[in-house]
């Protein structure tokens, strides 16, 4: 523990003025000059574009208490939702003051954190638990980091009203939640806990030297990544064990603790840890360019939820990137052409809340000029994560190529730019649940085999990619399969085609039915018990495709 203490910063923090988190005043004036310049200049026009929607957003005024009993969950998800957008718009003006000083960012960014403190401060009341720690520790964050840029344009008023609410609730929790080993312990998902111990440790550090709470604060959130967070937070194979989004958003606020500790500190848990800091399932699951506004499922990031495609992922490439001087990560980030921009989720409760990730402003400050924009010499083209049961393949780092991945027996394949089946090799009555899956590659072709059981001879369906262009895959279902894909293709017998010449055909078999309209996703949280408003359904066309003698094979080609 000595160690520890004097890593949270006993004495004074190695950076004693603000802001510190994420660059100093120094720093802050190369940051502004290079708003104009190359991949910069980019980012600053998605980030300033959604600055000024956050201006016409209207600061909070009432707080949404907690409600029990919650059948529907509905009270939880008003809640996260709130405080997520709350810290989004927070955050994000923050940021666009910094990288600009315009007067107008600055009156909206420090209305907006007066806001949260005002509303959100009550949080101070009734007993912590997992239900509102998830978000009240990101709301905190977030008016840390607000803190933090602001510092020097807030009046002393002003700055004094935030730290009060960061202390007050901050004592709450940490009393009564972060230190109980029954709530916040080891044995809690490993993805809560990484979010509410980096958040706490933000909060830590942006009061560092100012409060003496922040050095006792800092000192249990280093121990709790060092104990157990970063060696067991992700799988051994490099994702998160349910599922590859919150490798996403785990690595998100590792990352958003780790950076600030090593400027504010000099605590350097990157070289300590990089063994856990890896990207490979970036290098497995994401398909190609993203798109700015609304995104699909599968559109970037293969097994991706809507929410959580590349804009989501590529922060978290640029950091490893510039960290670790990879520059396959920085190609791959870069393929993101909404870098900066707010991400409007398209998640919005019966109520209005919306769900916002603000990831813009740390964008900006992670990417990293001087490293290349380049796919590194003799990369891996097949990944396996025994773990979670998945699998991948692609045929190259270039957009457009074949990508595909398995898991658990449900088959995505990416091809010219699209998802062009998406369903499941098993469904349900065809065949015993897959329960493993082997991988094998030559270099040329990459073989994924689905297996029933523990004998390999209970091979139920196979995924071949033949590179460059060509992938076969082989199922014996019992009955009909639906696939999902995305732009209506063009149906000509037992083949299907995109405009670009990406082709779908089936070799053996039939196609049988293709409805454009066929599938409208419904948005649902909760279990599925609260459905949530959709301003803009996503539909899909379902192929639905009828085996012969019990076997159905499909190869998708592309030009």
């Amino acid at each position: 523990m000595a160690l520890l203490s004097a890593i949270a910063g006993k004495e004074e923090p190695r950076l004693p003025g603000h802001p510190r988190l994420y660059f100093t005043a120094e720093e802050l004036s190369r940051l502004r000059a290079l708003r104009s310049e190359g991949v910069h200049a980019r980012i600053w026009t998605n980030l300033a574009e959604s600055a000024d929607w956050c201006l016409t957003q209207v600061p909070r005024t009432e707080w949404i208490a907690p409600v029990s009993p919650d059948p529907i969950y509905l009270n939880l998800y008003d809640r996260f939702y709130a405080m997520m957008h709350d810290m989004a718009v927070m955050e994000h003006l923050a940021f666009a003051h910094a990288y600009s000083g315009h007067d107008r960012y600055l009156k909206g960014a420090r209305a907006w954190a007066l806001s949260c403190c005002r509303v959100w401060k009550n949080e101070a009341e009734g007993d912590p638990d997992a239900s509102k720690a998830y978000a009240v520790m990101r709301l905190l964050k977030g008016l840390a980091v607000s803190y933090d840029l602001l510092f020097d344009r807030l009046p002393p008023p002003e700055r004094d009203e935030i730290r009060d609410t960061m202390l007050s609730v901050g004592r709450k929790y940490y009393q009564w939640y972060l230190q109980n080993p029954g709530m916040a312990g080891p044995d809690q998902d490993k993805h809560h806990g990484s979010v509410e111990a980096s958040s706490f440790g933000v909060v830590a550090l942006a009061l560092l030297g100012e409060v003496p709470d922040a050095a006792d604060w800092l000192t249990l959130m280093v121990e709790k990544h060092i104990s157990y967070l970063l060696p067991q937070a992700l799988t051994p194979s490099g994702t998160q064990e349910q599922s590859s989004n919150f490798w996403a958003s785990t690595m998100q606020y590792r990352l958003f603790f780790l950076d600030a500790l090593r400027r504010v500190t000099g605590r350097d848990l990157f070289k300590d840890w990089q063994r856990v800091m890896d990207a490979r399932i970036a290098l497995a699951a994401v398909t190609g360019p993203h798109r700015t506004g609304l995104a699909d499922r599968n559109y970037s990031v293969i097994f991706g939820p809507s929410y959580g495609q590349l804009d989501y992922w590529s922060p978290v490439l640029l950091y490893l990137a510039r960290e670790y001087r990879r520059s396959i990560y920085q190609h791959l980030a870069l393929w993101d052409g909404s870098l900066g921009s707010i991400q409007h989720t398209g998640f919005i409760t019966p109520n209005g809340q919306e769900l916002l990730f603000q990831m813009g402003g740390y964008a900006y400050a992670w990417y990293d000029p001087t490293v290349p924009d380049d796919v590194e010499p003799n990369l891996p083209l097949s990944f396996e994560f025994p773990d979670v049961n998945e699998a991948y393949a692609r045929a190259s780092y270039q957009a457009g190529g074949i990508v595909l991945g398995v898991r658990q027996g449900s088959l995505v394949v990416h091809a010219g730019g699209r998802s062009v089946l998406s369903g499941s090799l098993n469904p349900a009555g065809s065949s015993p649940p897959i329960k493993t899956m082997t991988v094998a590659d030559d270099g040329a072709d990459t073989l994924i085999q689905c297996i029933a059981g523990e004998d390999r001879g209970a091979i139920v369906g196979t995924v071949e990619l033949r590179r460059p262009d060509l992938c076969a895959i082989l199922c014996k279902p019992a009955e009909d399969i639906r696939w999902l894909c995305d732009e209506e293709p063009a149906w000509d017998g037992d083949s299907l085609r995109w405009p670009d010449g990406t082709c779908v055909r089936v070799t053996k078999g039939h196609i049988v039915a293709l409805d454009p309209k066929g599938h409208t996703v419904e948005k649902a949280v909760g279990f599925g018990k609260l459905k949530l408003l959709d301003l803009a359904p996503a539909v899909y066309p379902v192929i639905v495709t009828r085996p012969d003698g019990g076997e159905l094979a499909i190869e998708v080609r592309t030009p």
